[in-house]
């Protein structure tokens, strides 16, 4: 079992909710090359992007109204953070055996890596981490550039616009002798079904560089309309084929739902 526990001056010794999950962007860089070259042949509509995600658990005894108030002022700072291209936050309603304990999540996304620094540095994100980080006990970060680039429609409603209807996240942590090329070819594969199921409004998976990624290796974002189509997903005989490939292979997961709070 993955040991979660992290304390708050490991939070303060970082500085902010974002730099949990900062790395040195030579990695990601690297990373992006990997992803973009997939059994020898290159993507080309590859955008590239950068994916930051962020799972909360909070302490104990902390009122729910208190949270949902921070995580609400979270979500509307997207419009004061100019770097940010989408900023997706809501509360965890997976399978509790499959939370972790994690209540609430955080999808960002950027044009590139370095805007996750800027973010992270914003101060007005700076001023919400100071009210939320005392009122937590411990979190989990999840970074990557999309295997194969995202040709993404996040961050792109117009005013008025509905927004993504719901996110599911998911982050795989493999079991201990498994080949890092077989994880990769498994991951590459799955990134790739997102052109045979029609549920997805946008799909990402990619290889975890996050400083503070507590042993998750890969991870996944899948956006929908609504909520009814992460069961047609999981239903889908190309998922399940995928599925089937993977759990031999996994130790354990860690699943984020939720419907994005409104700003």
């Amino acid at each position: 079992m993955l040991h979660m526990k992290t304390t708050r001056r490991d939070f303060v010794r970082c500085g902010s909710l974002a730099a949990l999950g900062l790395t040195g962007f030579v990695l990601a860089n690297e990373e992006a090359s990997a992803a973009a070259e997939i059994g020898g042949e290159k993507v080309h509509d590859a955008k590239r992007i950068f994916v930051h995600a962020f799972n909360f658990k909070f302490k104990q005894g902390v009122p729910e109204e208190e949270i949902a108030e921070l995580m609400r002022a979270l979500a509307n700072s997207k419009g004061k953070i100019p770097v940010l291209k989408e900023l997706l936050i809501g509360k965890n309603v997976a399978p509790k055996r499959l939370q972790r304990g994690f209540q609430y999540g955080e999808i960002a996304i950027f044009e590139k890596e370095e805007d996750l620094k800027v973010f992270d540095r914003h101060p007005e994100h700076r001023k919400l981490v100071k009210r939320i980080l005392p009122r937590m006990e411990f979190g989990n970060a999840m970074d990557f550039v999309p295997i194969g680039g995202a040709g993404t429609g996040i961050g792109t409603e117009k005013a008025g616009e509905k927004k993504s209807g719901f996110v599911h996240a998911f982050s795989f942590k493999f079991k201990q002798g498994v080949p890092e090329e077989e994880i990769a070819e498994v991951m590459n594969d799955l990134a790739q079904s997102k052109a045979k199921i029609p549920v997805f409004k946008e799909y990402m998976v990619g290889k975890n560089v996050a400083r503070m990624g507590r042993g998750f290796q890969y991870g996944e974002i899948a956006i929908f309309e609504k909520k009814e189509d992460l069961k047609v997903y999981q239903n889908h005989p190309e998922h399940r084929k995928i599925v089937k490939r993977i759990l031999p292979k996994l130790a354990f997961g860690n699943a984020m739902d939720f419907v994005p709070i409104a700003v």
